[in-house]
């Protein structure tokens, strides 16, 4: 017979796997709906305009990150004492958020037209990139407010609409493959935002009061600043191959490079969904001081984590050994692309190494100690891919990127067992 505290355990777990489910359904609907949409632009388009629609991509989701470092995480990590308070933050951050995503609407639009893209297409973009942000912000509102089936019927709506928009535009209407791809994303976004409901939608539309400004501006200086810097130091460490290889080599060097790393983009959509998800729940667990939840929560993760990473390493293997064909068209080299594909899986391994003390950390409000982290991380991962693009070949940038990631996973993990140890109870060491 099961002693009870191996039932309650193992409950715990099943609880946390059927949370896990539910917060696992949209990011693999859309890694699913991303991936796709990549694959059919490698194969309708040329090298160099696969480059160029993996730059603006890139872009947009530095975009989107930005956004849910002002607005997502304090959105989820609000430490005001009253109910009113916590509404009146809630609202100037979501009418931050607003503004923000129309700035960039604008801002991305016109950078997408210098980028020679048909004006619907580069239309589109901007319109795409702005909603993304306030779907983004959405997420984060829905989790904070315990909705997660409203995140995941967003992300499964966004996939759908969009896969069922391209598809007819590309290969019913026969668009040009820009315009039908931008413009399936712009009307996923925009359908998708409706999955969250009047509460949400209902807020984009107020104008905050001058009380709501005033406690932004705590938030800004004690958390939405740090977190911001941390989002453009770890741009400049995770994709600064990107930007580099483009603008020095050429969008068609960037191509295979991307390529390979369209075998293992549905991890970052996982890591992302699911730091989201635990954010707002080790938050609570330490403002209770419970650190033995902590670190159970934390071991979770992270072997949910190292799972996925292994099954797309498997996953990937396979098709680059038995059918490289049906990713990679002719014009490919298959060398580059099986060098590129090894290195991604490397930096992968090193980035979720860090992830569950990096989102401790956040929920505790450490942004502080992750933008020293990351600033560093950057620092060397700027210095190695340039070296990199000097002397080797450009698939070697991202190899070079391992020397900055692994920084950043010392000093990540060193900032987590400092905030553990200041907290009363003691348990087993970090995974």
């Amino acid at each position: 017979m099961a002693s009870p505290s191996s039932t309650n355990a193992g409950t715990w777990y099943l609880l946390r796997f059927r949370r896990y489910l539910l917060a696992g359904i949209g990011p693999v609907v859309l890694a699913g709906t991303h991936f796709l949409l990549s694959f059919a632009m490698l194969r309708l388009e040329t090298p160099a305009a696969f480059g160029t629609y993996t730059f603006l991509f890139v872009a947009a989701q530095f975009t989107v990150a930005l956004a849910m470092a002002l607005f997502g995480a304090p959105l989820q990590t609000i430490a005001a004492p009253g109910e009113q308070e916590r509404s009146h933050a809630a609202a100037a951050i979501l009418s931050a958020a607003v503004i923000t995503a129309a700035v960039a609407g604008i801002g991305f639009g016109i950078l997408a037209s210098f980028m020679a893209l048909p004006t619907p297409a580069a239309l589109c973009y901007g319109i795409y990139t702005a909603l993304m942000i306030l779907r983004w912000v959405g997420r984060a509102w829905a989790y904070a407010n315990d909705r997660a089936g409203r995140t995941a019927l967003s992300d499964i709506s966004y996939g759908a609409l969009t896969l069922v928009a391209f598809g007819g535009a590309a290969y019913v209407v026969r668009l040009q493959p820009e315009t039908a791809c931008y413009g399936a994303l712009a009307l996923g976004a925009a359908l998708s935002l409706l999955a969250f409901g009047t509460p949400y939608l209902s807020r984009l539309f107020t104008w905050p009061g001058r009380q709501s400004w005033r406690v932004y501006q705590g938030i800004w200086r004690h958390q939405s600043r740090w977190a911001l810097l941390g989002v453009l130091a770890s741009e400049a460490a995770a994709n600064t191959h990107v930007y580099l290889v483009t603008l020095g080599a050429g969008a068609a060097a960037m191509a295979p490079l991307a390529g390979a790393a369209l075998l293992l983009r549905p991890l970052n959509v996982v890591q992302n969904a699911l730091g989201e998800y635990e954010r707002p729940q080790m938050a609570r667990l330490i403002a209770a001081g419970d650190t033995a939840e902590l670190r159970r929560t934390m071991r979770l993760f992270f072997w949910v984590l190292m799972l996925a990473w292994f099954a797309m390493v498997v996953l990937a293997l396979g098709i680059l050994r038995f059918a490289p064909q049906l990713v990679f068209p002719a014009s490919y080299d298959l060398g580059v692309i099986r060098t590129a594909a090894l290195s991604w899986m490397s930096i992968t391994l090193l980035i979720l190494l860090q992830v569950p003390a990096n989102i401790m950390v956040q929920a505790a409000g450490g942004f502080r100690q992750l933008a020293r982290a990351v600033i560093w991380s950057s620092l060397v991962n700027v210095a190695a891919v340039a070296i990199a693009l000097v002397f080797l070949a450009p698939v070697w940038t991202i190899a070079a990127m391992a020397l900055g990631w692994l920084v950043d996973l010392v000093l990540v993990r060193r900032a987590a067992r400092c905030q553990l140890r200041a907290m009363p109870a003691q348990g087993t060491a970090l995974p």
